[in-house]
């Protein structure tokens, strides 16, 4: 009876999706919540404890005056929606996400950190034949960034700590994926590493040895050309030494 009441209770928890879009489902359903609300629970969410309602104010209102900042702050606490359960537990001086709301952060963390972790030196760059156990979660984590069109500082800060995290990700699952001869998702992992960042040497390398690894020469060498230009065109920079010794040695000449 318990473990039907835990999975009835685990079907109907609000969850909220912050990779890619804001979202609240509840109960298979999307949930509409005004822009301020919006921001409430991302504020909540990315703060990750329990937060006074003066900071919570100064932080989504910073141009308002404090009085006008509590106003909205509970304006915007009441126009939360009202389900079975509520989004935020709210003290008199204290704010904090209910602990019955799911959220995509938690997961999406661990599946980078554990993407990271797999071409470390002690993983041996052994592959593993089911990497990620929910592959839609997995490719969600690798593709999106955190709340891509909102602007506050609080967001931009969190918002490029995933994005390096999810950089480093696809880099080593190139690593891993090479290393096991699966030259396609390396391929795959590698390009979207470079499509994240244009001018990241490192995830440009992935590509470049991957295509050395499956005997495309040629290849390699117009992606290094292609990165030269890009790098001298965008920053005034050269490759490092270190790829240009690497594809000049695969060429058996300079490029």
């Amino acid at each position: 009876m318990q473990k039907h009441s835990d999975e009835y209770r685990l079907h109907h928890l609000p969850h909220l999706s912050l990779m890619g879009s804001f979202e609240l489902r509840y109960e298979g359903q999307s949930v509409l919540i005004a822009p301020a609300g919006q921001r409430l629970l991302s504020l909540l969410v990315l703060s990750r404890r329990t937060l006074t309602r003066e900071h919570v104010a100064e932080r989504l209102w910073p141009d308002a005056s404090g009085i006008r900042a509590a106003g909205c702050l509970r304006s915007a606490l009441w126009r939360l929606p009202k389900l079975n359960q509520p989004l935020v537990v709210a003290t008199p001086s204290t704010l904090q996400l209910s602990q019955d709301i799911e959220t995509d952060l938690t997961a999406t963390e661990d599946i980078l950190r554990r993407a990271i972790a797999w071409s470390e030196p002690s993983g041996g760059h052994i592959p593993r034949r089911t990497p990620l156990p929910d592959v839609e979660l997995a490719d969600q984590a690798l593709s999106s960034d955190l709340l891509p069109e909102a602007w506050d500082e609080w967001v931009i800060v969190e918002r490029e700590r995933l994005h390096q995290m999810r950089l480093h990700a696809l880099e080593s699952l190139a690593c891993v994926h090479r290393s096991a001869g699966n030259f396609g998702q390396a391929l795959d992992a590698a390009l979207r590493a470079v499509a994240g960042e244009p001018l990241r040497e490192s995830a440009h390398r992935q590509v470049i040895e991957t295509y050395l690894a499956e005997g495309n020469t040629g290849e390699a060498i117009r992606h290094f050309r292609e990165l030269r230009s890009l790098l001298r065109s965008e920053l005034g920079l050269e490759p490092s030494s270190l790829l240009c010794r690497r594809v000049a040695s695969a060429a058996g000449r300079d490029v």
